[in-house]
């Protein structure tokens, strides 16, 4: 049965919902309830591939993914489960003028966090990785701390370890309405019931807009569809092999067990469709065997689709929301939401209960900076 009250309510059970469920707990927070309208990671942090890097275009994500990596490197002690980090290194290759152009505008940022990022020419990436195809390659580059770890433990960590202090869980369990009265949130509806609360957080997902719109708010977030396919063993290639961002095609490959891990194509308009369109796996092997020759006799054995949330520029959605008192977004995450949970649990706990951000400054990610003009583009995505 669900509890009539609480202090505060999270809407979505994804790693930003458990995340900040557990940071709001840790500080304090005596009487927090999150609600999931299926299960605890099944939609799309279930469905990622679970990278975690340092490499972006902007000071702001640079900031959170330090954060969330010194979080992770605390994980296991912390929460009680190993996140499996697993850091094989990110190499992003540039076939293009503007996409190394892209690559060497970022190296002030880089420096100025201390990022230990290697820029690499085409004869460089050829001796170190000869298996990669290089002729159309104009520079790269390495981060040997970046690589990817396990979104079920991450998920499941932070949801023990919240339930241990106290917060509450329930799954299969959505939101069909937010509750408002003069501006301010009074509590959330269920099929199951209401229940009444003081602040309320949005961390739908993809899903985002649908809970915006309760309370008449207008959030530019758009469901985007992006596939993965895995490829059965792959002779002639090594066991440990970074993961390769192919910045021209928009495509990454790694390794997955004894087969390779390969992105299909992401959908050019929105929707909820989580279908996997098996005639895309042509698309995808295509480009990676142009990448990587060895994948040209791969077989796919298994695959999926998850949803991108994305933003009009590539950036996070955080705060409270403007002309509705009580109501906190964390949306908009734009492919980058689950290796940035840790750090968005802390920072979203401390905006709602202390009324603004101490660990980062997040103000520049407000909703209002859309009607403000005042946008963050991240050029350095894995998506088109």
């Amino acid at each position: 049965m669900l509890p009539r009250t609480a202090e505060v309510v999270i809407i979505g059970g994804g790693a930003v919902g458990v995340s900040t469920a557990y940071h709001l707990a840790a500080l304090g927070a005596k009487d927090v309830v999150l609600l999931e309208k299926d299960a605890l990671g099944e939609g799309s942090t279930g469905r990622c591939a679970g990278g975690a890097r340092l490499e972006f275009s902007t000071a702001i994500n640079i900031q959170f993914s330090q954060l969330a990596f010194a979080k992770l490197a605390r994980f296991a002690e912390e929460v009680g489960v190993d996140p499996g980090f697993r850091r094989i290194g990110y190499l992003m290759l540039a076939t293009s003028d503007l996409a190394l152009a892209q690559l060497q505008r970022n190296r002030p940022l880089y420096a100025q966090f201390q990022l230990p990022v290697e820029y690499l020419t085409p004869e460089e990436v050829r001796y170190r990785w000869p298996y990669i195809h290089t002729e159309d390659v104009r520079g790269a580059t390495y981060c040997a701390c970046d690589g990817y770890l396990g979104p079920h433990e991450v998920v499941q960590g932070y949801a023990q370890a919240a339930r241990r202090l106290g917060v509450r869980i329930y799954q299969q369990t959505p939101v069909i309405d937010v509750l408002v009265a003069h501006g301010r949130v009074q509590g959330v509806r269920t099929p199951q019931g209401d229940i009444a609360a003081p602040v309320v957080l949005n961390a739908a997902g993809p899903y985002a807009a649908v809970v915006g719109r309760m309370v008449g708010l207008e959030i530019p977030v758009k469901p985007i569809r992006r596939q993965v396919f895995i490829s059965g063993p792959v002779p002639g290639l090594p066991d440990e092999t970074p993961q390769i961002i192919d910045l021209g095609a928009g495509t990454t490959y790694r390794r997955e067990g004894e087969g390779y891990m390969l992105y299909g194509p992401q959908d050019r308009e929105p929707s909820f469709n989580t279908t996997v369109d098996w005639e895309a796996t042509v698309w995808a092997c295509e480009r990676a065997a142009h990448r990587l020759p060895a994948l040209a006799q791969a077989r796919i054995v298994r695959g999926w689709a998850g949803l991108y949330e994305i933003s009009p520029d590539n950036h996070a959605i955080l705060g409270p929301a403007p002309g509705v008192e009580g109501f906190f977004l964390a949306n908009g995450f734009s492919g980058h939401g689950f290796m940035h949970s840790p750090a968005t649990g802390q920072v979203v706990a401390e905006l709602i209960l202390y009324g603004q951000a101490r660990t980062l400054d997040v103000s520049p990610l407000r909703l209002e900076r859309f009607a403000q003009g005042t946008l963050l583009h991240e050029t350095l995505t894995m998506h088109t």
